[in-house]
């Protein structure tokens, strides 16, 4: 064994590599299901509930907004196939679903080093990046966090994809390139930005080109993959424009520009360790800071430079580039995403070019104790700063009391912490939180919290039309709510917009019947909630607001 381990250290540290993963999130398995998505994936959603053909069917064909609606407002099938079969298996059984992410995440962690080794990386510098990157804390979100469970399943089967492709182009068989198409497209159908990584194959073929077997193997290789990859993307990306998940007019904390530089110098400081991780950010209400638009421009034209520059190590180039792929994505430059700013999730793909980088350089050290001393310095750093990130995903109040107390400024933040406290029934201490939070800042989400716990009337519509005009749709329909009992013919307008911004959700349609009815729109109402009732059927508050719509409706 020790000889094996001095003849290939590269696998021995991609084994302990797997091995740290393990230990590292073993306690996920008495993880809760968290109110932050997972309940409308796992515990709500009728459709995956539901291990029947039909369900099948759905998933994979029924395009219409309120079905994709219930499935998150995303055309997933992948995602939502797993889920289903998860659920024919585990049931209610968390612990059964936990274990599945962690599965993913070992596996996405070794055939990762095998796509790297197979693309021509050197197996110890493949091997230490492997190792840096499964201790990486910007994964305890993947991991712990079960709504982004498709999110370990575009890493494992991207990494499959590479693989393929990688053994396709230095002469393997049919075969190889069969399951580099079929993993693409599986990969695209669990997370859309997968798309990017397998787009990265391209310029990857430029950079480590002495593997191949002959060019004309690896165009055929590309454009297979590349025809796979964008008919798989089509109806991802026409669902989400569809449903409003991204838009041109994505609105920008601090204009366009300063969004995307600032971001990705969030994202140089998350990947060096140099932020502490959490659930929220508040780059996300208050922007980026100066500091983080100059490093991400710096830090930009430094990756592209890597990239770019043919005598630089082959290693050090595919990180530049695995980096590009991963954050291009979730730049805002390509796909304007709606509601999320930065997170952890985002960069899964991207740290992996950071370890890569970092491995290369270690590796270049001749001191081996120097270097070894580096590597175990970063590897218990990163191990443990993923053992408290991880911790705080256990239930709701441990998730958002770590940020707010890590990002005081941070509003949206308080208000997921207010809502957790109330939600377990702590009301004095969810009063104090949303005052706590207002201190920092107008948010939004606090103010209509605020509105909430409020007993005076006036007071609360007042707090309403602050956050319905900062653009919250629970802003705008509770204060069309408020309006609508008022007689206030600008009732319906606020229900309107409500929805427009915050897309199809059974509550928001729900009340927009309300409201509708309220103000004598009679087959507005009953659409609304027919709406709402294919989204989440046998809702009884749903079934009365229709009855009642339904009732009001004068025979012709």
């Amino acid at each position: 064994m020790i000889a094996r381990v001095r003849r290939d250290p590269g696998l021995a540290l991609v084994w302990l590599a797997c091995a740290l993963a393990l230990a590292l999130y073993a306690p996920t398995l008495g993880g809760q299901l968290l109110d932050r998505d997972d309940r409308w994936l796992y515990a709500d959603n009728w459709i995956v509930r539901d291990a029947s053909l039909d369900s099948l069917q759905t998933i994979a064909f029924d395009t219409t907004r309120p079905i994709r609606a219930v499935l998150g407002a995303e055309y997933l099938p992948v995602r939502d196939v797993v889920a289903l079969a998860e659920h024919a298996a585990w049931g209610a059984w968390w612990p059964g679903f936990h274990a599945v992410n962690v599965a993913l995440y070992v596996a996405a962690i070794a055939l990762w080093f095998a796509a790297l080794v197979a693309l021509g990386i050197d197996r110890t510098v493949a091997g230490l990046a492997a190792l840096v990157w499964a201790v990486h804390p910007t994964h305890a979100e993947a991991v712990a966090w079960l709504a982004e469970q498709k999110g370990l399943l575009a890493l494992v089967l991207t990494g499959a994809c590479t693989l393929g492709y990688a053994r396709f182009r230095t002469g393997g068989r049919a075969r190889w390139l069969v399951l580099a198409g079929l993993a693409a497209v599986a990969a695209v159908w669990s997370k859309a930005p997968a798309a990017f990584a397998i787009a990265a194959l391209a310029p990857l073929e430029l950079v480590v080109p002495a593997p191949r077997a002959s060019r004309r193997r690896s165009a055929l290789a590309l454009a297979v993959l590349g025809a796979a990859t964008a008919a798989a993307f089509v109806p991802v990306v026409v669902v989400a424009l569809r449903l409003g998940v991204v838009a041109a007019g994505a609105p920008a904390p601090s204009g366009w520009l300063a969004t995307v530089l600032g971001g990705h110098g969030f994202y140089v400081r998350l990947a060096a360790l140099a932020v502490a991780n959490a659930a929220s950010y508040p780059i996300a209400s208050v922007g980026p800071s100066a500091i983080d638009i100059a490093l991400g421009a710096v830090g930009l034209a430094a990756v592209l430079a890597a990239a770019c520059a043919r005598r630089a190590a082959p290693a050090l180039r595919v990180a530049a580039l695995l980096w590009l792929a991963g954050w291009l994505p979730v730049s805002r430059l390509v796909l304007p995403v709606q509601r999320v700013v930065v997170a952890d999730r985002y960069i899964e793909l991207a740290t992996l070019g950071a370890a890569l980088a970092f491995a290369a350089a270690a590796v270049a050290i001749a001191n081996r104790r120097v270097r070894a001393a580096l590597v175990a310095a970063v590897v218990v750093a990163a191990g443990a700063r993923t053992l408290a990130a991880r911790a705080a995903w256990h239930d709701d109040v441990a998730l958002w009391d770590r940020a707010v107390r890590l990002y005081p400024e941070d509003g949206d933040a308080w208000a997921h912490y207010a809502e957790a406290l109330d939600a377990r029934g702590d009301r004095i201490s969810a009063a104090e939180a949303i005052a706590l939070g207002l201190r920092h800042g107008e948010c939004p989400r606090l103010l209509v919290d605020e509105a909430l716990a409020t007993g005076d009337r006036a007071a609360a519509r007042d707090l309403l039309r602050r956050a319905a005009e900062a653009g919250d749709p629970y802003g705008m329909i509770d204060l069309a709510l408020v309006l609508a009992d008022e007689r206030d013919p600008a009732a319906l307008g606020w229900a309107r917009r409500a929805l427009e911004v915050g897309g199809e959700h059974a509550d928001l349609e729900d009340d927009l019947c309300r409201v509708a009815a309220a103000a004598g729109a009679v087959d507005e109402a009953i659409a609304a909630c027919e709406r709402a009732r294919r989204i989440r059927p046998g809702d009884s508050q749903i079934e009365r607001d229709l009855a009642r719509a339904v009732s009001a409706r004068r025979p012709e």
